[in-house]
């Protein structure tokens, strides 16, 4: 293009001032007998940084899940070994089911701290806040639940054994109403052994159930957060 032409002399055409500025740099093409050491060095993938205060959930996910399973693990067999040390201490009967009631919350927390690790370990770069701790552990502590719960749900139902802890159910609440004299509290109780409300009964324990696994490792998560949250990986 010639300067000052505004339409080119064959096509009457207008014509575009490009400047050479606008085009893209190139890297320049070496010869590949290139010896290594002039060559660019390439940069590692490595994983996409988190945004502050935000959890990784690919990762997390994978920790929350460890961290379940190991808590279904412990319930299962934590509060029976608390209750057979009971046992051999000759405590009441009340005592054992403070001690394996303790014991069951101490597994939950104690996931929830477990998940925050993980996740330190597979995001080491990243920071934990308390509230993000409290949210990996719950999450563990829901996983958890469902590794727990589903396993029994099917061992009952495949064993046939739903009505065994009815029945067990039905025996307590009748030995309860036979200690108390008051004869409300004793028609309460014959009002509660039918099928309608242990069903109500269950449910509800089952709720509260699930409300502790969530609440005692979301605390625990939090914990977790505050003792490895902000620790530098080596």
């Amino acid at each position: 293009m010639e300067d000052g032409v505004a339409f080119c002399p064959h096509c009457s055409a207008p014509q575009i001032r490009v400047s050479a500025a606008l085009e893209p740099a190139l890297a320049p093409e070496l010869p590949l007998a290139t010896p290594d050491e002039v060559q660019p060095r390439a940069q590692p993938a490595g994983l996409a940084p988190a945004s502050p205060g935000t959890i990784d959930w690919s990762q997390g996910i994978r920790a929350s899940a460890l961290a379940g399973l190991l808590l279904a693990l412990a319930i299962f067999f934590v509060p029976v070994i608390a209750a057979g040390g009971a046992l051999v201490l000759r405590l009441g009967q009340a005592a054992i089911g403070l001690l394996v009631l303790l014991a069951s919350w101490c597994c939950m927390v104690a996931a929830g701290v477990v998940a925050v690790r993980f996740y330190r370990r597979r995001r080491p770069g990243a920071a934990v806040s308390p509230g993000m701790g409290a949210r990996l552990g719950a999450a563990s502590g829901l996983l958890g639940f469902l590794f727990y719960s589903v396993p029994q749900a099917v061992r009952l139902a495949f064993f046939r054994l739903g009505g065994s802890v009815r029945e067990a159910m039905q025996k307590a609440m009748e030995q309860s109403a036979a200690q108390n004299p008051d004869p409300k509290a004793q028609e309460l109780m014959r009002n509660l052994m039918s099928p309608s409300a242990l069903a109500a009964f269950l449910t509800v324990l089952v709720v509260l159930f699930l409300l502790a696994f969530l609440v005692c490792s979301g605390l625990g998560g939090a914990m977790g957060a505050w003792i490895w949250g902000n620790e530098r990986s080596s």
